[in-house]
């Protein structure tokens, strides 16, 4: 018996530091102090029926990404910043750089391979307003977040949504396969996002909200949380569209 529990201490040590590790690779060097990330996917489809993808955009990807961002750092809410204003601004309460992030190849062309291909560059604004003024590795920033839409697309929901393209679904329904997927009943993590006309609403963006201490987790239940301020505003039903509908 002392050696089993031995074992299991022994264990859950590992799993802890391992855990820890993984988060630690997007430890920044500047603001840390902040309380969770949103990871931001585009239902591309849906993001380029906005008509601001470029014409030789990838119909390979339904889910893209759109970013990886911190919340309000814990100076500028003790200077009474609002959350929305952070949303508008981000990085440029500190500084504004316009500058394009220093990638190795294969990271700059998985990014071109799912993320919207906008004009100005999508990633160089996502670098700009929410990455540098944290001081984060950069590379290891945008792998983290390519890793982080990776376990969406290639989990279960993904599965789901890529079936369902082209058909109305139900709020509901996307939630409970949320749920479903990563054994949770975290469901307010999940945002939907949704444009178009009030008559005719079509999902552009998922929105997810995850603790900054248990990123490595992400999307399991550890690995995510409430969001503080709702920001969903899909109906009841929607249209989930493909590239051809």
């Amino acid at each position: 018996m002392r050696i089993r529990i031995a074992l299991a201490i022994v264990l859950i040590a590992i799993a802890g530091a391992a855990t820890a590790q993984a988060d630690s690779l997007l430890a920044p060097k500047k603001h840390g102090d902040f309380g969770h990330y949103t990871l931001a996917l585009t239902w591309q489809p849906g993001f380029c029926a906005e008509g601001q993808c470029d014409a030789d955009q990838n119909h390979d990807i339904r889910i893209g990404l759109h970013g990886l961002w911190a919340s309000r750092p814990q100076d500028l809410i003790s200077r009474g910043v609002a959350a929305q204003q952070w949303w508008s601004r981000g990085c440029d309460f500190y500084h504004h750089s316009n500058a394009t992030p220093d990638l190795d190849g294969p990271t700059r062309r998985n990014l071109e391979r799912v993320m919207p291909q906008l004009d100005p560059s999508l990633l160089t604004h996502e670098y700009d307003k929410h990455v540098q003024c944290f001081d984060f590795d950069t590379q290891r920033f945008f792998a983290t977040a390519l890793d982080l839409r990776q376990r969406i697309a290639g989990s279960p929901l993904g599965d789901w949504l890529r079936e369902h393209a082209g058909q109305r679904v139900a709020r509901a329904d996307v939630l409970a396969q949320f749920d479903r997927a990563f054994h949770t009943n975290k469901t307010a993590a999940l945002q939907l996002r949704c444009s178009g006309p009030h008559d005719s609403r079509y999902l552009s963006q998922l929105w997810f909200t995850i603790p900054r201490t248990h990123l490595a987790a992400f999307p399991q239940d550890a690995g995510l949380m409430k969001a503080p301020i709702a920001q969903h505003n899909c109906p009841a039903q929607f249209r989930l569209p493909d590239w051809s509908s």
